[in-house]
């Protein structure tokens, strides 16, 4: 799962980088526009316990890329758009995280997350305009030449300028942005996106609830917008302590857990997004798959080649697992199933391919 982190000039989005990371990038910059990359592995205590009962050579947990990304700058209303670096940054990212600045600064003027939302969805409505513009440019004289087959692609572009034009982001019409002819242009206003307010620890609690109620209207509802919020310089300090002394230093401030481990939980919820596990000696590994998906699409996920000769798929819920003890009792007490490639995975399914090519 990659996500993309951006924010206005002086949202602290570099902080917010760190305490979502621990710090550590895997990528030295090249430019101030390349990104930062950083990796976190996801802490699941089903995984934990797999590898305890099978003792394996190797446990994979998921892994989360965050990218620091330079280049959001609010300046829409000037007529300025993304360059084409920043935005080959940010296409092939799953989903944004947008930072908003909460907190008091003597250079800058005083914060408003709801101004920054909106300053950069603008910026990235008039990034999608600049890019249907030029391909509807392409399309019209191709079909001047008798190109009839882009008629599709020509009406859906015209369906969504429309709707930029009117200021509404695309992600607001799944059906347009999921269109076949539509999913390469990688819009920026159809990405599920986390408006993360980023507040100052002299901002109470209050202050910011009333802020994420604003957002969350502000962005009418969209199922593909969610809002949180974090004291970025604290959590980028809490993120490089071992568990016990961040549980301390999070129990002190009476929050049930790190924005580090809650973010990677809102971004699996907003992508639609469960974890299937497969055990074994040689390695436990988790793996993400799309809500929905079936036993064959699962396969695939490991291997094309375990989809191509997919025969059946052994299956036990992880509580089963982990209340009879082990596979052979689960199987006694008839928990294990053999199911076929269209049974739909769950999240916790621990599952055992059986292929043949």
């Amino acid at each position: 799962m990659k996500l993309g982190i951006v924010g206005l000039p002086g949202s602290g989005k570099t902080v917010v980088f760190k305490a979502l990371t621990g710090g550590v990038e895997v990528l030295d910059r090249k430019g101030r526009q390349e990104p930062g990359i950083g990796v976190v592995k996801v802490s699941d205590y089903r995984l934990d316990f797999l590898a305890k009962y099978h003792k394996p050579k190797k446990v994979t947990p998921v892994h989360v890329e965050y990218l620091d990304i330079s280049g959001i700058s609010g300046d829409s209303k000037s007529g300025h758009s993304l360059g084409d670096k920043i935005l080959a940054h940010i296409r092939p990212v799953e989903a944004l995280v947008v930072v908003l600045q909460f907190f008091e600064s003597p250079s800058m003027e005083a914060p408003d997350p709801v101004r920054d939302y909106n300053l950069i969805q603008d910026e990235m409505i008039l990034s999608d305009l600049v890019t249907i513009e030029k391909r509807l440019e392409r399309i019209s004289k191709d079909m001047q030449r008798g190109r009839k087959e882009l008629l599709e692609e020509h009406d859906l572009l015209h369906q969504a300028k429309d709707m930029l034009d009117q200021g509404s982001p695309l992600r607001l019409s799944p059906g347009i942005v999921q269109s076949e002819k539509m999913r390469g242009f990688a819009f920026l206003t159809a990405k599920p996106m986390i408006a993360l307010v980023n507040a100052g620890e002299e901002k109470s609690r209050e202050d910011i609830q009333e802020y994420l109620t604003k957002l969350s209207e502000s962005a009418g509802g969209a199922s593909g917008v969610m809002v949180d919020w974090l004291y970025a310089d604290t959590e980028a300090e809490i993120a490089r302590l071992s568990p016990e002394e961040a549980e301390e230093f999070l129990s002190e401030m009476s929050l049930d857990e790190g924005a580090k481990d809650r973010i990677v939980k809102k971004s699996f919820s907003l992508l639609n997004l469960i974890v299937f596990l497969t055990a074994g000696e040689p390695e436990v590994r988790a793996w993400p798959l799309s809500k929905g998906k079936t036993a064959l699409k699962a396969a695939g996920v490991i291997h094309s080649d375990i989809e191509r000769g997919f025969i059946r798929a052994e299956v036990v819920a992880f509580d089963d697992f982990r209340e009879y003890g082990s596979m052979a009792a689960a199987s006694k007490a008839g928990k294990v199933r053999l199911e076929g490639k269209e049974y739909v995975i769950q999240d916790g399914d621990i599952v055992l391919f059986r292929f043949n090519v």
